[in-house]
């Protein structure tokens, strides 16, 4: 970093190395080159981690130095789930900042907030990026409560049956989120679902999810019905709403695993997709309004059947309302098209990890920009 700061001001950055500019900063910040090998650390980053410029420079980010996790205690340093590899590879910096939680030198986690962009040479190439990052452990303290509240109201072991698999992927885009879902075994046959998006981001709508666990609770034997439960969760939920226009969307569906029925009904929600075990896929469910925004509406189901090998997949918005860098909606055709490229058939399904990967290959962002839930339902035989 021998490079010097030009400025229009005149006198005042005149000279002075960007090396010194840069350490300056009361954030952490390092620069690697394009295959994430750092080239700077600064002083800030040696005081919050206790790694030394002279341990790490030379380096890759990923040995054993940052290794950052997600808020959810997943490791970002692969190809695709790292902010700044996609900076790197789309050219474009954080819309905002990232939470993720740092390694100390110590091996203790550190939650920071990262800001990445991609660098450039005078021809305009990406030639490495750079990564800002400040200590939240202060700030962390009340929201890491409230995230272990939410995932004990989110805790739901996935029920275990021969002829039937279900799996879920969930991510909050912030440390706590508005997605909710449930899957919950009643009697020998039949299984209950419901995938729910609630107003809002962040803390304002992780309370909004406490209260439909509230309500899945105290009206559990109405989900025989998915109409007749998701009328009255509407009608509860009414007066909560006030001048917002709805409390939330979701769909809800009941499944037989003795004879693959399965009955749907969505209310202001994507409609889940039916994937055939011969490639066809079909949404599934007419749309009608999202809860609390219509008082006292009836909802009405749609009925399908599952053969073996077929699978049927909830989501929320945040699977489908992508762009790519020619701001292309992903839509429910992209994510149809995602489904038959991962070779779903009878043999197995598709997994949602490798849904989620190929979302983020999609969208020009550095991570996906909403809460993400996907549920999925594999009927074995």
């Amino acid at each position: 970093m021998n490079s010097h700061l030009e400025s229009p001001a005149g006198n005042l950055l005149s000279g002075i190395p960007a090396s010194d500019v840069l350490n300056s900063l009361a954030d952490g910040v390092y620069i690697t080159d394009v295959d994430r090998k750092i080239v700077f650390w600064n002083q800030a980053a040696e005081r919050m981690t206790g790694w030394r410029a002279a341990d790490v420079v030379g380096r890759n980010c990923a040995d054993n130095i940052l290794v950052h996790m997600d808020k959810d205690g997943h490791a970002l340093c692969g190809q695709e789930f790292c902010p700044l590899h996609r900076s790197i590879v789309t050219g474009q910096p954080s819309a905002d900042s990232v939470l993720v939680l740092a390694q100390c030198k110590s091996q203790l986690r550190m939650p920071v907030e990262v800001s990445v962009s991609p660098i450039r040479n005078g021809a305009g190439q990406v030639i490495g990026g750079i990564e800002v990052f400040r200590d939240l452990r202060e700030f962390m303290h009340d929201l890491l409560r409230a995230k272990g509240i939410q995932e004990l109201s989110m805790n739901n072991p996935l029920p275990k049956d021969p002829r039937v698999e279900f799996e879920v992927r969930y991510q909050a885009r912030e440390l706590v989120g508005g997605d909710f879902y449930r899957i919950e075994r009643q009697g020998a046959d039949r299984y209950a679902l419901l995938v729910a998006d609630a107003m809002g981001h962040g803390v304002a709508a992780a309370l909004y999810t406490m209260q439909l666990r509230t309500l899945w609770d105290d009206h559990r034997e109405e989900l025989q019905s998915p109409a007749r439960f998701l009328s009255l969760l509407s009608h509860r939920l009414h007066t909560l709403v006030r001048d917002a226009g709805y409390f939330a969307t979701a769909a809800c569906a009941t499944f037989d695993a003795a004879t693959g029925a399965l009955r749907c009904v969505r209310a202001g929600h994507p409609a889940p997709l039916l994937s055939r075990c011969d490639g066809s896929s079909e949404a599934v469910g007419q749309s009608q309004p999202a809860l609390g925004m219509v008082p006292n509406h009836i909802y009405t189901e749609s009925a399908v059947s599952l053969a073996p090998g077929d699978a049927f997949l909830m989501f929320t918005d945040g699977a489908i309302e992508l762009f790519d860098s020619q701001e292309r909606e992903m839509g429910i055709a992209g994510l149809e098209q995602i489904l038959r490229k991962l070779d779903h058939n009878e043999v197995n399904s598709f997994h949602l990890v490798n849904v989620e990967e190929e979302l983020l290959r999609f969208t020009d962002e550095i991570h996906l920009p909403d809460d993400l839930t996907l549920l999925k339902l594999w009927r074995r035989s």
